[in-house]
């Protein structure tokens, strides 16, 4: 790696960033054709990396070589219940030119997360793109690991399966809405056991639940039903999406599924896969996108078995608080 200085990312660096995000972009597309979208344009990408700038939360760096931008990471300070304080990378939150090492991501992680850590931020979350492995390559170096898989389906390539279950399947409609509501625990219940071990706060059980039941009352969601014996099992929920740097142009999103415990392994999620890709394919659209948690055992390996190709990881590092206090610069350690 050539030697470089690293400075705050601001407005200025702009359009370098554009050009950056956008020769990044052109890769993924080599490996994912179908990431050469309508949003892969200057005006498109300059104006997703201004609103991410101009957000009062958002720490970045740049690196410069020779006084030109050579690569970039920004990281936005979040608050919620689920995940506490913490950094959030963004899709396009980060790029690098394309004759750069991963030891430049590696180091321009490291000059900035001196400063999310500044903020009282110890988890950081990042969305890498996987057609270039070098950032998977840099994240991974860094101690990060993957959480999330995001995934797409060329609807044109699917292959349906055979040998599935006899359910009935139903388009769902506002009559629904307590049978959703049943079924809302069943992905949250599987990813809180063993290996996932994703805690159920409460409130959040709460907040599912009643989405769940409000599903039906929607418009724009293609809500499918399993039932068998007239009890529900299982269900897939398809929402109309807007294009973006990660999604192919004319795309649906898979964005829930779930298939009850105790029948898990008979064919239902197949089937209803069969019948979401024929509904799918009969409103027009190219593909499907979806995205799971790779801890969870059932999930991880039936949308690959599915089609779905992983086009980004979510990866997180989780950095021990301790380092607040527990550090060199502690007056304390001087009179040891």
């Amino acid at each position: 790696m050539k030697r470089c200085e690293f400075q705050p990312i601001s407005i200025d660096d702009l359009p370098a960033m554009a050009d950056l995000l956008i020769q990044r972009q052109n890769a993924e597309a080599e490996v994912f054709p179908f990431l050469k979208n309508s949003c892969l344009n200057k005006e498109y990408t300059t104006d997703l990396l201004r609103n991410l700038l101009n957000h009062k939360k958002v720490i970045g760096v740049g690196a410069f070589t020779n006084h030109e931008l050579v690569g970039y990471l920004i990281g936005e300070i979040k608050i919620d219940t689920l995940r506490g304080r913490h950094i959030w990378v963004p899709y396009e939150g980060i790029a690098i030119r394309m004759d750069q090492s991963s030891e430049l991501i590696r180091n321009l992680y490291a000059k900035v997360s001196v400063k999310w850590l500044e903020q009282g931020c110890f988890m950081h979350y990042t969305i890498i793109p996987l057609g270039n492995q070098v950032y998977y390559d840099a994240y991974q170096r860094l101690s990060f690991f993957i959480q999330q898989v995001h995934g797409v389906l060329n609807i044109g390539d699917y292959k349906p399966f055979e040998h599935v279950s006899d359910i009935e399947i139903k388009i769902a409609d506002k009559m629904d809405s307590e049978m959703m509501g049943k079924m809302s625990s069943i992905i949250q219940s599987y990813q809180n056991s063993t290996p996932t071990f994703e805690p159920a706060l409460p409130e959040v059980v709460s907040n599912i639940h009643s989405a769940y039941k409000s599903i039906v009352e929607e418009d724009d969601p293609t809500c499918l039903i399993a039932s068998k014996d007239m009890k529900e099992v299982g269900f897939q929920v398809y929402d109309q999406i807007n294009t973006d740097l990660m999604t192919p142009d004319n795309g649906v999103e898979l964005s829930i599924a779930g298939t009850s415990d105790s029948q898990m392994g008979k064919g239902v999620g197949k089937r209803l896969m069969n019948e979401g890709y024929r509904i799918m394919k009969e409103k027009g659209y190219n593909s499907i996108v979806t995205d799971w948690r790779i801890t969870n055992l059932a999930s991880s390996t039936f949308w690959p078995k599915c089609g779905f190709m992983p086009v980004a990881y979510r990866m997180v590092r989780s950095i021990d608080s301790h380092i607040a206090w527990a550090n060199f610069n502690n007056p304390s350690i001087k009179l040891l």
